[in-house]
């Protein structure tokens, strides 16, 4: 007696497996729905860094375009400052050059000049730094020479040869002195 039993599901055992399977479905569809949404995501991010890399190229091509441009524009800035002066030094060249030339005049002219210098230097934030009488400061000014000198006068700047000159407190030329040196003999005689 070998009876074979198949077993039908019944009504409610049916929509029991449709509703399973009708969940799942909706599940995958629900990962799958996910799944486009970050990869439009991703899609729109990985358009935006395209974008903004072209952007960026086209912003460093522009100011390497530009570099040359505002550098002839401070050449022709910083002449037209200085033409005034120029034109001071040529007038000040054809006064010393005439006969009889008067000394008064070339010292005014010289005045003037140094006068449109000082005007110039305070516009653009240049100082001239001053070292003579002062303790050597190796930060601002550099050493050309020696020179002996009594005890007193140890470490002093004796002498000027070019100014220092800064810029916004940055220094741009050390000054260049000559600093005085006691020697060892005078130092030990005083001992």
């Amino acid at each position: 007696m070998n009876k074979k039993k198949h077993s039908k599901p019944q009504g409610g055992e049916e929509l029991l497996e449709e509703e399973g399977l009708s969940e799942a479905t909706q599940e995958e569809a629900a990962g799958e729905e996910e799944k486009t949404q970050e990869s439009d995501k991703a899609a729109q991010y990985l358009e935006q860094l395209v974008r903004l890399q072209a952007d960026f190229e086209n912003y460093r091509k522009r100011t390497e375009k530009e570099k040359p441009q505002l550098i002839n524009y401070g050449k022709v800035e910083t002449l037209k400052k200085l033409l005034p002066l120029y034109d001071t030094l040529l007038k000040a060249e054809g006064e010393s050059a005439k006969p009889g030339a008067n000394v008064e005049h070339i010292k005014q002219g010289l005045k003037m000049i140094f006068d449109q210098f000082d005007k110039l230097f305070k516009a653009e934030g240049v100082k001239i730094i001053s070292a003579k009488g002062k303790p050597y400061d190796p930060m601002t000014q550099e050493v050309i020479t020696t020179i002996a000198c009594p005890p007193e006068q140890d470490g002093i700047v004796l002498e000027e040869l070019a100014a220092g000159v800064e810029i916004d407190g940055k220094t741009v030329r050390p000054a260049q002195v000559i600093v005085g040196k006691s020697s060892e003999e005078t130092k030990e005689s005083e001992k």
